[in-house]
């Protein structure tokens, strides 16, 4: 379960865009709720509410991407140590645990200091905000390090990496794993 340099680097943008990516879709569905409640609330103003949490989403995300870089900055260093101390242990399972343990950890962190940095407090959607990063970030990294290390150890075996979406000879684009049935489809 050794990596080197370029799989540690992969696996860490890994984890920021997808934590980007997932915190994006959770902001914008705070942000309709948002919205819808306050068109609930007034119903005249519908255009308005709604234009206003498209505004709030992306408001969110001009905050959360240069968060998102600098706890990666932050959290290079401890990632690299639960890296290394998981080196001699070979079950898959336990390090996937190991870094769900690590996002939990460090995500709750940076969490807990944003918060306390912004002054979240009751009266504003911000907490929810908030958590939607903490749950984004604790779930990207297990999953981040999960792809990188299930590529990394095909490498080793001296295998194809699985692409997620499949081209079918027709043309089309299947998804997921092939039918008990058929034949496997080779990786070009």
């Amino acid at each position: 379960m050794g990596f080197d340099g370029g799989e540690f680097a992969s696996g860490a943008a890994r984890a920021v865009a997808l934590h980007v990516a997932l915190f994006a879709i959770a902001s914008v569905l705070l942000s309709l709720a948002h919205g819808v409640t306050s068109m609930i609330d007034e119903p005249g103003r519908a255009s308005s509410a709604l234009s206003g949490a498209f505004s709030v989403s992306m408001l969110v995300m001009i905050y959360a991407v240069p968060i998102s870089l600098l706890a990666l900055l932050i959290g290079v260093c401890p990632a690299y140590m639960v890296g290394r101390w998981m080196v001699r242990i070979p079950a898959f399972r336990n390090h996937l645990l190991a870094w769900c343990a690590f996002g939990i950890v460090f995500c709750g962190a940076v969490s807990f200091a944003v918060a306390h940095i912004l002054h979240v407090d009751q009266l504003t959607p911000l907490p929810a905000f908030v958590i939607a990063g903490f749950v984004s970030g604790a779930a990207a990294i297990p999953l981040a390090w999960a792809r990188t290390a299930s590529l990394a150890l095909r490498k080793d075996r001296g295998l194809k990496p699985l692409r997620w979406f499949r081209r079918r000879s027709d043309g089309a684009v299947s998804v997921g794993t092939e039918s008990p049935g058929s034949a496997p489809h080779s990786d070009r």
